[in-house]
C-alpha cells in the first residue's frame, strides 16, 4: 500500500475479525472451558497440487500447559479437520467458527505436550474478497498480515505475543518452487514428479510473521554485510533483470545496522511475488513486487520493511496498543533513508518529511486516536504518529543519544516482547534524564504536542 504506507504487523488486528471471521467464535477470542498454553514450536506440512485450491496439511504443535488443561483451543479458519492427536493419542475435538477445540487426556500445569492435526485447507477468501490468499496461474502466496493470515493456513495459537519456532515443509510439483519463511534445510525429490522443501525458522517468530508461497521462482543467494546471507526469491524469468536493484539491499542493511545495531537474524531477502500483493514484512523476508522495487518510492518501501526485522520481528509489540513501536520505527527510518537519497546527508530533508506528517497529525489523532491508544480502526496514527514521537525524542536528547536509546531497545528486547512502558523506561535509563512526560504526551495525548526545536511547525500545516 505504498506510498500510503501499509496496514501490517497487526496494525489492523482490531478490524480483522470483522473482515474475515464467519459465524461462531472468531480467532483470538477466549472460549469457556478451555485453558491457556504457551506455543513452543510448530511443524507445518502443506502439499500444493495444480488445478485445485485444496491442500492437504499436517501441523504438529509443541506446547506447554500454562495451567491444568482438560481442553484447549487452536485458531483455524482454513478448512476441514480430519484427525487430532495429543501426545500420540486420539483426542476429541470440535470446530466452532474459527476455533478448533481439543479435548485431550487431562494435562497438568507446566506439562509439555504435542498436538497433531491432519486437515484439508482450502485457499478461499471471503465473499468480499478479503483474505490472505493471493492466487497466480499455477501457485499462490500469502497477503499482508492485516488479514490475520496464518490461522487460515494451519491450526495455531493466534496470539502475536506467543512467539515460537517453526519448520515448514512445502510439497509442490517439481517444476515449481515451494517457498516459506526460514532457512532452506532440505530439498527432497518425491515420487510423482514432486519436490518437498523444508525451511527452519530457529528464531522465535510471531505467528503472523511468516510467508508461504508456491510458483515458478528461483533463489538468488549471496554474501551480505557483516556476514548476513542475502537470499532473494524472484520469478525465474525475471532473475537477471532484478539482480541490480536487489543489490541495493546491501547499502540499506549497512545504513540500518549503523543506527540500530547488528541485524538480529542470519539471513534476509526480498520475495518478489507474481500477482498483486501489497508490500509487507515477514521474519527474515520482505514481500515486495518486482514492479515496486523499481518504482519511485522503492527506497522508502524497502527500508520500511527491512526496519521491521528489528522492530516487529525481533522486538515484537506486546499488544495492539504497542504497535506504534513496529510501525512508527518502520516509517521513521523508511522516511529518513528516502529523504537522504534526495539530499544525501541533509537533516533538512528528513525534517521536511516529518513536518509534512506533523501538519496532519491532529486530524489523524481526531480520527484514529493517539499512537499508543488507537481506535479499533487505525492505520496512520501508529505509523506516522509513532514516527513523530521518535523524531521528538531525537530532537530532545540529540542524535547521538537517540541512537544509543534505539540500539539499547533493540538489544534488550531482541527475540522477545516490548511494550510502550518498556520503551519509555529504556529511553529514560539510557538518556539519564526523564523523558517520560515527553513520550507520554506524544504517544497518548489527544492533541498534537509542540515539536521540540521547531516552534514554527503547526499541527494544521499552517505557517506561523
Amino acid at each position: 500500500m505504498k506510498p500510503q504506507y501499509r496496514l501490517t504487523t497487526t496494525a489492523m488486528i482490531g478490524v480483522c475479525a470483522a473482515l474475515v471471521s464467519g459465524t461462531g467464535i472468531a480467532a483470538g477470542e477466549p472460549v469457556a472451558g478451555t485453558g491457556d498454553y504457551d506455543a513452543l514450536d510448530y511443524a507445518v506440512s502443506l502439499e500444493y497440487r495444480s488445478g485445485t485450491r485444496e491442500m492437504a496439511g499436517t501441523t504438529t504443535l509443541k506446547a506447554r500447559a500454562a495451567e491444568p488443561l482438560s481442553g484447549f483451543a487452536l485458531d483455524f479458519a482454513g478448512g476441514k479437520v480430519g484427525e487430532v492427536t495429543v501426545d500420540g493419542r486420539p483426542a476429541g475435538f470440535e470446530t466452532r467458527g474459527e476455533k478448533l477445540l481439543v479435548f485431550p487426556h487431562r494435562l497438568a500445569g507446566g506439562t509439555e505436550f504435542t498436538v497433531t492435526v491432519d486437515y484439508l485447507v482450502t485457499r478461499t477468501n471471503g465473499p468480499d474478497g478479503h483474505g490472505p490468499w493471493r492466487e497466480i496461474e499455477d501457485g499462490f502466496a500469502l497477503g499482508p498480515q492485516m488479514y490475520e493470515t496464518m490461522h487460515h493456513v494451519f491450526p495455531c495459537k493466534n496470539d502475536i505475543a506467543d512467539k515460537a519456532t517453526y519448520t515448514f515443509t512445502i510439497t509442490a510439483p517439481a517444476r515449481l518452487t515451494g517457498i516459506a519463511t526460514g532457512d532452506l534445510i532440505a530439498t527432497t525429490p518425491l515420487g510423482g514428479d514432486r519436490t518437498a522443501r523444508t525451511y527452519r525458522m530457529a528464531y522465535p517468530m510471531p505467528v503472523d510473521d511468516g510467508q508461504i508461497a508456491v510458483g515458478p521462482y528461483s533463489w538468488i543467494t549471496r554474501g551480505g554485510p557483516d556476514g548476513v546471507t542475502i537470499r532473494d526469491v524472484v520469478p525465474t524469468a525475471q532473475a537477471d533483470r532484478l539482480r541490480e536493484t536487489l543489490a541495493r539491499t546491501d547499502d540499506q542493511l549497512r545504513w540500518l545496522t549503523a543506527k540500530l545495531g547488528p541485524y538480529p537474524f542470519g539471513t534476509y531477502g526480498i520475495f518478489a511475488p507474481l500477482g498483486t500483493i501489497s508490500p509487507f514484512e515477514s521474519q527474515t523476508m520482505s514481500t515486495i513486487q518486482a514492479a515496486t522495487l523499481s518504482a519511485g518510492p522503492a527506497d522508502y518501501v524497502r527500508v520500511h520493511e527491512l526496519t521491521h526485522q528489528w522492530f516487529g520481528a525481533s522486538v515484537t509489540q506486546k499488544t495492539l496498543a504497542d504497535n506504534w513501536i513496529a510501525e512508527g520505527h518502520a516509517h521513521f527510518y523508511g522516511a529518513w533513508y528516502d529523504a537522504g537519497q534526495s539530499r544525501p546527508g541533509s537533516e533538512d530533508a528528513f525534517a521536511d518529511s516529518m513536518r509534512m506528517f506533523y501538519g496532519i497529525d491532529q486530524k489523524t489523532r481526531d480520527r484514529e486516536g493517539p499512537p499508543a491508544a488507537p481506535k479499533p480502526i487505525s492505520g496512520q496514527t501508529q505509523r506516522a504518529g509513532g514516527a513523530l514521537a521518535l523524531y521528538a525524542l531525537r530532537q530532545t536528547v540529540g542524535p547521538r543519544m537517540f541512537e544509543e536509546i534505539e540500539r539499547a531497545v533493540a538489544a534488550r528486547f531482541k527475540g522477545g516482547l516490548a511494550s510502550t512502558a518498556d520503551y519509555i523506561k529504556t529511553a529514560r535509563e539510557v538518556a539519564g534524564r526523564d523523558v517520560t512526560a515527553l513520550l507520554t504526551d506524544w504517544l497518548y495525548a489527544k492533541k498534537t504536542p509542540p515539536m521540540p526545536g521547531h516552534p514554527d511547525w503547526k499541527p494544521d500545516g499552517a505557517a506561523s
